[in-house]
């Protein structure tokens, strides 16, 4: 537990998190922020712990009420069935609980891993375009559904862009569906021939982890990437060791 309580901001998005209340935009940032930050994650773990035992307590106050009822007519005798029913009631609502607030290895990999890709410096932007421009100022203030919209065009006029294709895809793994961009990184992935090749290899390899592709995963050769080789073995060995 940590010494100094989260501010009520703070607070109020941990338990958005834990509830799944969030929007998926949001949610995907907040776990950027877990990923990078292990006072927020031991939070987010009391948080979720606390509210556990609010819902168990319910259930422990259920089954007391229950135990001190007087008999009824029939006998002197507690009403067995109705404790037992409650206790199997309170064995599902635990388990329950446990599973939907428990993130997979899977989502658990890809927060360890996922950082968005911060953008291109838009005076250096690989277009004079200055629609292209824009767009890339509303990715790095994280408006990615303003961004892509403004690239939709762009993208619709040259399918083929590589630079469009790359944003776009980062985008949809930005706001957490990562569903969405891996059609859009899977040619980028296996052509040598873009300057996109290594980050579009390594966020369609956490794409595919994400959405549980792991076969797809495994067989990218990721490792090659100069930057990310190492940290792809790493996650490579966690899958292969499940």
């Amino acid at each position: 537990m940590s010494s100094t309580a989260p501010d009520r901001e703070t607070f109020e998005a941990i338990e958005a998190y834990v509830l799944d209340r969030m929007p998926a935009e949001e949610r995907a940032a907040f776990e950027r922020r877990l990923a990078a930050d292990p006072k927020l994650r031991a939070e987010m773990e009391l948080e979720r712990d606390q509210i556990l035992a609010v819902e168990l307590g319910g259930v422990r106050r259920v089954l007391a009420a229950l135990g001190h009822e007087e008999p009824g007519r029939g006998g002197g005798r507690a009403p067995w069935s109705l404790l037992k029913y409650a206790a199997g009631i309170a064995l599902l609502l635990a388990g329950t609980l446990w599973w939907f607030l428990r993130p997979s290895d899977n989502e658990r990999l890809f927060a360890e891993h996922f950082t968005a890709d911060p953008g291109l410096p838009v005076a250096m932007s690989a277009t004079n375009d200055p629609v292209f421009a824009d767009a890339m100022v509303s990715y790095k203030e994280g408006r990615y559904a303003k961004a892509r919209a403004q690239w939709a065009p762009l993208l619709q006029r040259e399918p083929q862009n590589d630079t469009l294709r790359y944003y776009t895809a980062s985008t949809f793994l930005a706001e957490g569906d990562p569903e969405a961009a891996i059609p859009l990184l899977e040619p980028l992935a296996t052509t040598d021939s873009t300057a996109f090749v290594h980050k579009a290899r390594w966020y369609l390899f956490l794409a595919y982890v994400r959405t549980g592709a792991v076969d797809k995963a495994m067989a990218l050769p990721v490792e090659k990437d100069p930057v990310r080789g190492e940290r792809a073995r790493s996650i490579k060995q966690r899958l292969g060791a499940r």
